[in-house]
């Protein structure tokens, strides 16, 4: 029988049918054209069975909400925190019923849900009320803060340690995108990485160990660009000292500030590494005097931020910069017990398609081995398999080295607290479903399930509709979060579905049916979704880089806004002498009149109110400097590209265009 004549008789679509199969126990592909009648008839009495306990669990789930309502009219409406995402068999719990009945609940109201799919506060807060509850949004948050708290107080009592003993200092390099940073841990690496790694190294582990002069040296990679503003937080929240990189060719930029920011606030020393002075244009002294004029006063200025001008391009000082970071560990004495039980941050997690979920931990004190018990927030754990930085496993983790860590029943989050201790068995038995609630409870989409919204209502005129996978739970936070900023008054973003690892054949299928675009940040596509992507049209953006995607759906939102060119009104300046006259370039002598004129400014030409021609500023220089703008009443030279024919007396009426929403 054809499989999309058995969905018609079943009176469902053809997708639908083909993704709840396996959960009736037919697993026939989601590429299946045809079936045998025999099994075309099992399915048949499967979905009819099916049918009839979801209307005995909606009998159920009235008599359950009407309980509950009226308990609730007894007493007083009883407060709920619930964070941002939560998944199904969470809510139950908070609300006390079953999760049966909860499903059947969202069911009935046309929401589609497994117990281990996620649900919107938006959405839970409804069905709390229908239940007798008020939501309250915040426990994620309250989350992430106790263990902000967590690490810093781990930081208080390493230091008081009475049995500790010298440890590496962790590294973390920071500064804005472009300046070098990625360029000066490749050269690090290249001559001063520890033992024998080969090649590059592996982007999940997110930290590696350096030996320089004897000593070992520990790096947290965290990226520059503004999207990855929490992972460079979360780097300053571990880390004992910091290496600032800024260009010379380009000085402080947002990021900078950014960095300079986080440093402050955890009280990090660090060293500033002024990149790129071997370009033209690079100018020490101005980065230097930008330092300066944020009471970051350089050491040969008087003050005390050490400054080592690099290449990391050419590999040059790359050595004179370590030096100088052992110096400021010399001066700082770190330390850590490593007899203690183990204690460490999660810097990284993910899932691996041949070893499943993968965390990378920072041990903060005492030593991590194989066969340790672990508690990882809710998350318990035996460690199977420790690997270093290179791969190479390894049978203990002493302070200071991060390791990646294999036995773990479901992906932590980011910057949760492991610790080394042994497992409540009854715990254990008594909710051995605690191991994957993990996945589902934070607001990232981890391991199998990520979020989906009903399909009838994610299509909308101004609404553009997309899917998220990336590599590492760092990288899915950082493009979510930058995403969610790109919203307007005029285009909402719908994520349909976010998830960690490669594009598959059903992100193709619900990308097809929801009209979606499918946004993927350093993975690929499966083997069947890359044969399938030839038979669907379905857009799909995979980089490597991220703000190329942003860029991508930053166009693509620009799209939905109608907008015009404004001609926003600046000074005059009149034309006293004319140094060269055509129309690829232009030098003029001119006084500012009436207000002033920037250097970007465009200009029209007139001459006894008529216009002549219509030019672009180039440059304005006074006394043979290059200025920004021309104040009202200056004498200035410019130089003017699209319009020729001046004369002494003539009036450039300027103006800068810019681009607003109608």
């Amino acid at each position: 029988m054809n499989v999309t004549e058995l969905a018609r008789q079943l009176k469902t679509t053809k997708e639908e049918l083909l993704e709840k199969l396996p959960v009736l126990g037919f697993d026939i592909g989601l590429r299946a054209i045809k079936i045998d009648n025999i099994v075309a008839e099992r399915i048949r009495q499967a979905w009819s069975k099916e049918q009839r306990r979801q209307k005995i669990r909606e009998k159920m789930d009235k008599q359950e909400i009407a309980k509950s309502k009226q308990g609730a009219e007894s007493t007083a409406i009883k407060d709920i925190i619930i964070p941002e995402k939560i998944a199904v068999t969470n809510l139950a719990v908070k609300l006390g019923t079953e999760v049966t009945h909860l499903i059947g609940y969202l069911m009935k109201n046309g929401i589609m849900a497994a117990l281990n799919e996620q649900i919107d506060f938006d959405t839970a807060s409804i069905v709390a009320e229908d239940y007798g509850f008020k939501a309250v949004k915040g426990a994620e948050e309250d989350h992430q803060k106790q263990n902000v708290l967590d690490i810093h107080e781990m930081k208080k009592t390493r230091a008081k340690d009475t049995l500790a003993q010298s440890r590496p200092p962790v590294v973390v390099v920071m500064g804005h995108v472009d300046h070098g940073k990625t360029t000066l841990l490749d050269a690090i690496r290249k001559t001063n990485v520890v033992a024998s790694e080969s090649g590059g190294i592996t982007q999940h582990i997110g930290a590696y160990q350096v030996e320089e002069k004897g000593r070992v040296i520990t790096f947290l990679d965290t990226p520059g660009h503004e999207a990855f503003k929490a992972m460079r937080e979360r780097g300053g929240q571990v880390a004992d000292i910091a290496i600032l990189i800024v260009a010379a060719d380009d000085g402080l930029k947002p990021q900078t500030l950014e960095s300079i920011n986080v440093i402050q606030k955890e009280n990090l020393p660090f060293v500033v590494a002024i990149n790129k002075v071997d370009k033209p244009g690079a100018d020490i002294d101005r980065v230097k005097k930008e330092l300066a004029e944020i009471n970051l006063n350089p050491e040969d200025w008087g003050g005390k931020t050490i400054c080592v001008p690099i290449s990391a391009k050419k590999g040059e000082k790359i050595d004179e910069l370590l030096d100088m970071v052992l110096l400021v560990a010399d001066m700082e004495k770190f330390t850590a017990d490593p007899l203690k039980p183990a204690h460490g941050v999660i810097i990284e997690s993910h899932i691996d398609k041949g070893e499943g979920p993968v965390a990378t931990v920072l041990v903060n004190v005492g030593t991590l081995r194989v066969g340790d018990e672990i508690a990882i927030g809710e998350t318990y754990g035996k460690i199977k398999s420790l690997k270093d930085w290179t791969g190479t496993e390894v049978k203990e983790a002493p302070p200071s080295m991060p390791v990646k860590i294999l036995g773990l029943k479901s992906t932590p989050k980011v910057g949760d607290i492991l610790k080394v201790e042994a497992i409540n068995r009854e715990k254990r038995k008594k909710n051995p479903k605690n191991y994957h609630l993990v996945d589902i409870e934070q607001n990232h989409a981890l391991s199998k399930y990520e979020q989906k919204e009903d399909n009838a209502n994610v299509i909308s005129k101004n609404r553009i509709n997309i899917i998220v996978k990336a590599d590492m739970l760092g990288s899915l936070e950082a493009l979510i979060a930058s995403i969610k900023k790109l919203e307007n008054n005029h285009v909402s973003i719908g994520i349909i579905k976010q998830g960690l690892g490669n594009i598959t054949e059903s992100d193709l299928i619900l990308a097809k049916d929801s009209s979606a675009i499918i946004y993927g940040f350093n993975i690929n596509l499966s083997q069947e979704a890359l044969r399938l992507s030839y038979e669907r049209t379905v857009e799909i953006k995979i980089s490597k880089i991220i703000y190329e995607l942003l860029d991508d759906l930053t166009a693509k939102v620009k799209s939905f806004i109608k907008t015009e060119i404004v001609e926003v009104k600046q000074g005059d300046l009149l034309v006293l002498k004319v140094f060269k006259d055509s129309k690829k370039e232009s030098i003029i002598g001119c006084r500012a009149k009436a207000a002033p004129v920037a250097g970007n400014s465009k200009f029209r030409l007139l001459r006894g109110g008529e216009p002549i021609d219509e030019g672009q500023i180039v440059e304005i220089q006074r006394n043979k400097q290059a200025v920004e703008k021309a104040e009202e009443g200056a004498e200035c030279g410019i130089k003017v590209t699209n319009a020729r024919g001046f004369k002494e007396g003539d009036i450039l009426s300027c103006f800068i265009e810019e681009e607003r929403e109608v």
